[in-house]
């Protein structure tokens, strides 16, 4: 039986943890002795509440797990707030053992924080993407739905949590039995690794034209050496004018304003959430001068990068608006930035 255990961390994903563990239940589910354990474990307190408030009851505390085989974090909002020295030495001596070490959405974090991704690849939610990959040079944090490898695994969270889950079943049970758990779930869209992680404006289901997602695809993987607009237009096998044209219609500016607002996106949310020096995020973000990345960013969010920094709250916006402004926001409560994505 292959044992794995859940860190539950104080504002975990509750759909994360679920889709995870029920996957593994249904894979269960199909054979007479369960080729799977999964069990709860806390660092904390026994009862932990979710990101919704709903709690889940853990089975024990991490430092009690003896036989196991992989240890997979859960952590969302305000991760930082719940390290954990003892839990960071905890994985450091699991990861010695053997263990296969996983995460789930900001989970991600608490073990780069240990130390055991330096070298691996791994994932997050793209909205964490860019603090994480900032936070942890060492890791190599790709845009996919899930990571896999040996001894690590990583998904973005959420629904990525079965993705990352149905590969386990496959590597123990085979293809087979990982395609019909996927269906016993209603779970149609399986993603095999090196799927992208979509976002709102990548996305198939947006409704904006292929073009459009795969200039807006191109744009967000570079960031730090901003591309030519002729070079994306041509890649898409159209003229810079017919590639504007698409762009005014879907985002009423132009291919070149658009990428900009995915730079100063980009830039906010490594201004909002860490203290890295603000010259660095204007290079990191493909500004040439730190007067122009301060002219532009007082253009697009009313103050300055320092300004911004240092206040509390964050004004509110549409939701039914689409802008790469708002939509790479640092927080996920707008107003409280304590919420992390």
């Amino acid at each position: 039986m292959y044992t794995i255990a859940f860190l539950l961390l104080p504002e975990f994903s509750l759909l994360g943890a679920v889709c995870a563990s029920e996957t593994l239940r249904v894979a269960n589910s199909l054979y007479p002795e369960p080729p799977f354990r999964s069990v709860f474990v806390h660092d904390t307190q026994a009862q932990v509440a979710s990101s919704s408030g709903i709690p889940l009851q853990a089975e024990m505390h991490v430092r009690d797990l003896k036989e196991f085989d992989a240890l997979v974090v859960l952590s969302s909002f305000r991760h930082d707030s719940y390290e954990n020295a003892e839990t960071l030495s905890l994985i450091r001596r699991f990861d010695r053992h053997g263990k296969m070490i996983g995460s789930i959405e900001s989970g991600v974090y608490h073990i780069a924080k240990a130390g055991v991704l330096n070298g691996h690849m791994a994932t997050a939610h793209f909205n964490n993407l860019p603090m994480f990959a900032a936070l942890f040079p060492k890791v190599s944090f790709v845009k996919k739905v899930y990571t896999w490898s040996e001894k690590r695994m990583t998904c973005a969270g959420g629904a990525a949590a079965t993705d990352m889950m149905l590969h386990l079943v496959s590597e123990h049970l085979g293809k087979a039995v990982a395609a019909r758990v996927a269906n016993i779930i209603i779970f149609p869209y399986r993603r095999e690794i090196g799927a992208y992680q979509d976002d709102l404006f990548t996305s198939a289901y947006n409704g904006f034209p292929q073009p459009v997602r795969e200039a807006c695809r191109m744009m967000e993987e570079a960031i730090h050496r901003p591309l030519d607009i002729e070079a994306i237009a041509e890649h898409l096998g159209l003229s810079r004018r017919h590639l504007d044209r698409l762009f005014e219609i879907a985002f009423n500016c132009s291919t070149f304003d658009y990428y900009r607002m995915i730079r100063l996106a980009r830039a906010r949310k490594l201004v909002r959430a860490t203290r890295i020096d603000l010259t660095a995020i204007a290079m990191r973000c493909g500004f040439r001068s730190y007067p122009r990345f301060l002219e532009r960013y007082r253009e697009a969010y009313g103050v300055s990068p320092s300004e911004d920094r240092a206040s509390e709250l964050l004004q509110p916006t549409q939701p039914d608006r689409v802008s790469p402004l708002t939509d790479l926001h640092p927080y996920q409560v707008q107003l409280d930035p304590k919420r992390m994505v």
